[in-house]
């Protein structure tokens, strides 16, 4: 017999599936996955898991930070992918873009806020703090 696996769904992986969205209505091939399955076997255990939008062939990746979680956390992944010339987003809850925009100041990272607003999801211009 097997045994199915199942959880709920957040906020954080609708916004992610919004986003995989994007990608594939503009015509990219995009996959989502975890955040930390990208450096397994790396030093990241201070980051919750967290689902990111990977675009492979514009070379992009899109990390959805869960609510409360610390943008520092993900900076020595979020460098070690920019060396790697990949461009980075972090998508932040609207109401942790002040906080967000403060830790990720000078870092080269894109910060893009996201919200809900009669159920659907909803993306803020892009931001470079």
């Amino acid at each position: 017999m097997a045994l199915a696996l199942t959880r709920e769904l957040t906020d954080v992986d609708e916004v992610a599936e919004a986003c995989l969205d994007a990608y594939r209505w503009a015509g990219e091939v995009a996959d989502l996955m975890s955040w930390n399955r990208l450096f397994l076997g790396e030093s990241i255990t201070a980051a919750p898991v967290t689902p990111a939008v990977v675009a492979r062939s514009a070379r992009t990746i899109e990390c959805v930070l869960p609510h409360h979680a610390n943008p520092a956390d993900y900076l020595p992944g979020f460098r070690r992918m920019m060396s790697e010339d990949w461009t980075v987003t972090l998508l932040v809850h609207s109401s942790e873009m002040g906080p967000a925009h403060a830790q990720m100041r000078s870092s080269g990272i894109t910060l893009q806020a996201w919200w809900f607003e009669g159920g659907i999801v909803h993306f803020g211009r892009p931001e470079i703090p």
